[in-house]
This record gives structure tokens, C-alpha cells and sequence, in this order.
């Protein structure tokens, strides 16, 4: 027969052991809850980051005048919170100029935008101009010919910056111009001389506000290159397609499934059916004018060329050469001519339209 002692033993041994696998099992089970909970949190952070880029892409396609960002990177974060910071740049007849930085900081649930789409909007100075403090350099401005004061809201005088530019000798310089009324693209097309470059087009405004003040983001319009429609797979389920391919499927069967369409139009209809990056100045929203813009072109078929040459502009931003700009002064169709970007040429550099 056992002693007391020698049962007192083997429990104190079997409860020790227990506690043992009990303490095991426990550190297990944290950890495979920690790294599960990692995972899909990270995937939440992973689809915030693609929503803010997503977003901008999206805003910068339909506003942003000659502004684009070419390339993004994280921002710190943790396992409930991400960020992410974009680089904007603008074309000046070819070479690309370093525009800004802007952040975006999002939790598993909720994206602070906080100054998104305003981060290099600019200061302005006493003479109405706007200067982007980052890189010193001068914001080009749109006018509108049926500007009227409200609310206390000075409307800025059009400026008519043209004969200033073939004094910047040897460089290349953006300028905006806004027309007297708005014109076809066909008609545009033949307006702007063949050796200067047209980088963005303006809808322009149907209120009585002065955008002069407004944010680039709520400035609309188009770059050339999104005139027409293109068709393409988002990089995020491009990626995750080949991820998940099945064996024997074809990579090719399966992008053709998730094609997306981009295009002027199509831009401003999916923008408009969203709530972001928009703004309010003195009761007058800008992205109205989207909406009657969508009324009267909305329907056409930009595949056609007959259909694209139909839409009008009120305004564009062109870059070139300083002296290729002076053979625009005293044109009648200019309302207003206002200077923005510009650099230094050099000898190396491989422009646009040489």
C-alpha cells in the first residue's frame, strides 16, 4: 500500500504536469488568436490603404489641374491603424516637376482624410495670386466671366499673365487659360498652336462664383489621355487573381472578368455618386456643375469621334516653351491667361512637340 507521501507526490507531479499543458495550451491558443487577429486586421488595413488610393485616383482623374501622383508608400501604423502618403507631380511639357506630399492616416473602420485633397493647395498673396509654398511655385488660376460678389467674398480681377511669359527666357512654363465662352473640343483642338501642349481641360463653372478661390480638387475636368474610354483591372485584384489562380485557368479568361472602364464620363458619374472630395464655397458647390455638365454630354459616346468633338471646355492648361506662348497675346477668345509651374529648360531634357 501506498503512502500518504508517496500519493501526496504523484498529485503534486499530476497537477504540476497540468498546469504545465493547461499553461502550454493557453500560450498556444493566445498566440494562434494573436497572429489570426494580425492577419485580419492587416487584411483591413490592406483594403483601407487601396481605398485611399483608389480614392485619389479617382478624384485626380475628374480635378487636379496638370497635378498626379506617380508614387505612394506607407506611414507608419500599428495592428489597428495604417497610413499612407502619396507624391503629387505635375507635366511641364514633358519633364515631370515634384509637386508635394499629402498623408492620409485610417483605422480597420474609418479613414481621416483630414487635407486629402487639399495638402498642396497653396497660399494666397495680396494680389490674388496663390503661391505653393513646398516648391515656391505659382499656382495657375481659372476665372469666371459671371463672377459677382456675395456673402462679402471678394471676386478676383482675371489676370492676364501672357506678356510676362516670353520675359521667363529659357524656360518651360504652364499657364491656364480661361475662354471668353466655352468652345469645343474640335474647336479648341484648333485654337491652341501645334507647339505648345494641352495638359488638362476645364468644364467651368455654370454659378456665379469665383473659382479663382477653389481648391484644385474641386477644379474639373480632363487630362487628353482620359477623353476616351480605357479598360483595365485594378493592380489589387490583379494581384490577387494570379494569387488565387486555379490550376489549368487562364490568367488572361480571368482579368477579362474584372475589367474596369475609365473615361472622362465615366469618371464623372462614378465621382459625382460619391461624397469625397467635395466642398462648399459661400452656398455654391462646384461639383453641381458635374451634374449639368453630365445633362448635356453625358449620353454621348466618346468611342465616336464626331460624339468627343461635341464636348466643351471653358478653359485648359497648356505647357511649353516660354517663347512658343507669345503667339497667343491678343487672341480674343482668351478671357483670362494666369501663370502657373515653371522650370528651367535644359539642353538634356527630351520635350514634348520638339
Amino acid at each position: 500500500m501506498e503512502t500518504f507521501e508517496i500519493v501526496a507526490k504523484k498529485n503534486k507531479k499530476r497537477n504540476r504536469n497540468r498546469i504545465i499543458l493547461w499553461s502550454i495550451t493557453v500560450v498556444v491558443a493566445f498566440f494562434g488568436i494573436y497572429i489570426g487577429a494580425r492577419m485580419v486586421t492587416g487584411k483591413l488595413i490592406s483594403n483601407q490603404a487601396w481605398k485611399v488610393v483608389n480614392e485619389v485616383q479617382l478624384v485626380e482623374s475628374v480635378a487636379f489641374p496638370n497635378i498626379e501622383t506617380y508614387t505612394w508608400s506607407a506611414n507608419g501604423g500599428d495592428m489597428f491603424h495604417g497610413g499612407i502618403k502619396g507624391r503629387q507631380a505635375k507635366d511641364i511639357y514633358g519633364i515631370p516637376l515634384d509637386y508635394g506630399e499629402y498623408k492620409a492616416d485610417f483605422g480597420i473602420f474609418n479613414i481621416n482624410r483630414g487635407i486629402l485633397f487639399h495638402a498642396n493647395s497653396g497660399r494666397y498673396t495680396e494680389s490674388g495670386a496663390t503661391i505653393q509654398i513646398e516648391n515656391n511655385q505659382k499656382v495657375p488660376q481659372f476665372y469666371n466671366k459671371n463672377a459677382k460678389e456675395e456673402k462679402g467674398a471678394p471676386v478676383h480681377k482675371p489676370t492676364r499673365e501672357l506678356p510676362y511669359v516670353k520675359e521667363m527666357q529659357n524656360q518651360l512654363v504652364e499657364v491656364a487659360l480661361t475662354f471668353d465662352k466655352p468652345y469645343t473640343l474640335k474647336e479648341i483642338r484648333a485654337m491652341i498652336p501645334k507647339n505648345l501642349k494641352t495638359n488638362w481641360y476645364w468644364i467651368g463653372t455654370n454659378s456665379t462664383a469665383d473659382p479663382s478661390w477653389w481648391q484644385p480638387s474641386n477644379l474639373y475636368g480632363t487630362r487628353p489621355d482620359y477623353l476616351t474610354k480605357k479598360e483595365y483591372v485594378h493592380k489589387k485584384e490583379a494581384e490577387e487573381a494570379i494569387q488565387n489562380l486555379k490550376e489549368g485557368e487562364r490568367l488572361s479568361n480571368r482579368l477579362a472578368q474584372m475589367k474596369d472602364v475609365d473615361g472622362f464620363l465615366v469618371n464623372l458619374k462614378k465621382y459625382i455618386a460619391t461624397d469625397i472630395g467635395k466642398s462648399t464655397y459661400n452656398n455654391v458647390t462646384p461639383s453641381d456643375d458635374i451634374k449639368t455638365y453630365l445633362k448635356k454630354f453625358g449620353k454621348l459616346d466618346l468611342s465616336k469621334k464626331e460624339d468627343l468633338e461635341k464636348l466643351e471646355f471653358s478653359g485648359v492648361i497648356l505647357t511649353g516653351k516660354a517663347e512658343n506662348f507669345a503667339q497667343l497675346e491678343g487672341k480674343e477668345w482668351i478671357y483670362a491667361s494666369s501663370i502657373g509651374a515653371s522650370i528651367p529648360n535644359q539642353p538634356y531634357y527630351k520635350l514634348d512637340k520638339e
